[in-house]
């Protein structure tokens, strides 16, 4: 994966195009999975009517896997400044979440307007990555209210550092799960379904696609016509994503990427250079490159272990790395180290 080195955080070479090319596709329900029946709910849509309708509709934000009823209940205790709709996909070959926003545009609006009134925030913003992606949803809606999260990964992170310096405290919530609030609290429909992205060189059809919840991966896959000479199945980010072994998994609301890897990448380091472009892409002050040679030590240090357990696990650090050290790995090795105080 090619990068280009900057000041904080990493510009990684997108990969978006493919798979926003045409709209969302929907997955035949081939399986004939059971549709959930909707709900009523009746009466003035405040504060309790639209957490129950969170609640019956079983929604979970796709980004942290988090019913949204206990995210809404949470950030009213909270009280942040700013609810932020997260409408970009930080991952190169992930486009679920802009896919969503530019086909449902209104209807995600309308969902983080609900998503507000149960928080009791007045301020809300749909994010979007670039100026090129807000021109565009422009185009579709006038009355959007965005604001940019950048192109540096990882994105949220920056975003909410660059909030909280402008004394803004506040909190993501996730596309599809704006979209899904909007069909409840309008429609009373039972979350059922989710957009995900298909990619990767081990498929011939790169899509955003509509998949009942429940189905299995090899479905969603076949549909997109996987390879057989696909070696590797990786769901979540390319980045921080999860080797699947059992194609017979279900997708949830979480599984917002799936990506089908024909040649696996060979587990080859080198030498540490000192180049420090690991430092550069850290978001929490950690200096990965120091962090390897002190941990190389018979009995590192826990003094100079700076920060580490301030790590998101994010993978920038490894990304970036020209040796190709998994100084990832080794920053949660070292903060794992730390936290158990056994330096014996």
């Amino acid at each position: 994966m090619k990068f280009r080195h900057g000041v904080q955080g990493v510009k990684l070479d997108q990969q978006k195009e493919l798979s926003l090319k045409h709209k969302i596709k929907n997955l035949p329900m081939a399986d004939e999975l059971p549709l959930k029946p909707n709900f009523n709910l009746n009466g003035k849509k405040d504060y309790n009517y639209i957490l129950n309708a969170a609640q019956k509709s079983q929604i979970v934000d796709e980004f942290d896997g988090i019913p949204l009823d206990k995210k809404l209940k949470k950030l009213r205790g909270l009280k942040p400044n700013m609810i932020v709709a997260c409408c970009f996909d930080e991952d190169p070959w992930t486009t679920s979440a802009m896919a969503v926003l530019r086909e449902y545009t209104a209807e995600v609006i309308s969902g983080l307007e609900y998503a507000a009134k149960a928080c009791g925030i007045k301020e809300r913003k749909i994010a979007v990555a670039t100026k090129e992606e807000a021109k565009f949803i422009k185009s579709i809606n006038s009355e959007a209210e965005l604001i940019l999260a950048g192109d540096r990964y990882p994105a949220r992170v920056l975003l909410k550092k660059k909030l909280y310096s402008q004394n803004i405290k506040a909190f993501y919530i996730g596309a599809q799960a704006c979209l899904a609030l909007d069909s409840a609290v309008k429609e009373g429909k039972v979350q059922q379904d989710t957009v995900v992205t298909v990619a990767g060189r081990g498929v011939e059809r790169w899509s955003n696609v509509k998949v009942p919840l429940g189905t299995e991966l090899k479905t969603v896959l076949k549909f997109c016509g996987v390879s057989d000479k696909t070696k590797m199945i990786i769901t979540g980010s390319s980045l921080t994503g999860k080797a699947v072994l059992d194609l017979t998994e279900p997708v949830t609301p979480s599984t917002r990427c799936i990506i089908a890897i024909k040649k696996a990448k060979k587990d080859i380091s080198y030498p540490c250079i000192g180049c420090e472009k690991c430092a550069s892409a850290c978001v929490r002050s950690i200096v990965p490159w120091k962090i390897l040679k002190v941990m190389k030590n018979k009995k590192p240090d826990p003094l100079m272990l700076t920060n580490v357990q301030k790590c998101i696990g994010c993978q920038a650090c490894s990304v970036v790395c020209p040796s190709g050290i998994d100084l990832a790995e080794v920053v949660k090795k070292a903060a794992d180290l730390k936290k158990s105080g056994d330096f014996e």
